[in-house]
């Protein structure tokens, strides 16, 4: 598959509620949001139509595992929008460090808007041999003047 050369239908937008929160009790709001609003859930992505879902492991691995900061714990709030609309851009292989059950990686590019501000994001969509599609996201401030798509 080649690189998504579609411009964003529609940039999701969030406020932040958690700044005064330290990380180390960032990582439980987190976790409990997603237990609370996104397990069991699932999105369509709709550049290349897959499915993703939304586990209590992934919910682990973003919420204690990985990097956490207020920019990502904010973003959880419209995670499933966050996804539906991020644009494919390239396919990674599967490192031997990996689950066995991992196949490989797409990877898609995102915007949002937080707090007023455009932020870019990285979104890796694990696919695993159960053929389900399960995320990891990052996100990278980087203010752009350029206008922003109204929800369709």
């Amino acid at each position: 598959m080649s690189r998504s050369k579609k411009n964003f239908k529609f940039v999701p937008e969030t406020t932040s509620i958690w700044n005064n929160i330290k990380i180390s009790d960032l990582r439980n709001v987190v976790f409990d949001y997603f237990r609370n609003n996104l397990k069991g859930r699932k999105v369509v992505n709709d550049d290349l139509g897959i499915t993703v879902w939304f586990s209590m492991e992934n919910a682990r691995k973003s919420a204690k595992g990985g990097s956490m900061y207020h920019k990502k714990a904010e973003i959880v709030k419209i995670l499933p929008e966050i996804i539906k609309y991020a644009l494919y851009n390239n396919f990674g292989e599967r490192k031997d460090s990996d689950n066995p059950n991992v196949i490989g990686f797409f990877n898609f590019k995102g915007k949002c808007i937080l707090d007023g501000e455009t932020e870019h994001l990285r979104l890796a969509v694990q696919l695993q041999k159960t053929a389900k599609f399960y995320y990891n996201i990052e996100v990278n401030r980087i203010i752009i003047k350029s206008p922003v798509p109204k929800r369709p």
